[in-house]
């Protein structure tokens, strides 16, 4: 009886294992298609995002002051 129930948790655990080792890929979203340049003008000319996140926008959006 213990050898029946340690084959069968055995075969769970290798099934659980082998299900990870899938070739199948996420399918890729709209956003994540679009270039990381896109979606850094995009966000840029948000003025609600720029509102939210008014630090990033000045490290990576504001133009630098020329002298």
């Amino acid at each position: 009886m213990r050898a029946v129930v340690l084959m069968l948790g055995l075969g769970v655990l290798a099934t659980m294992l082998a299900s990870g080792c899938s070739d199948d890929k996420p399918a890729a979203t709209a956003a994540s298609k679009a270039s990381s340049e896109e979606i850094l003008k995009r966000n840029c000319a948000d003025p609600k995002w720029r509102e939210q996140n008014l630090g990033l926008w000045y490290s990576v959006c504001r133009q630098p002051v020329r002298w």
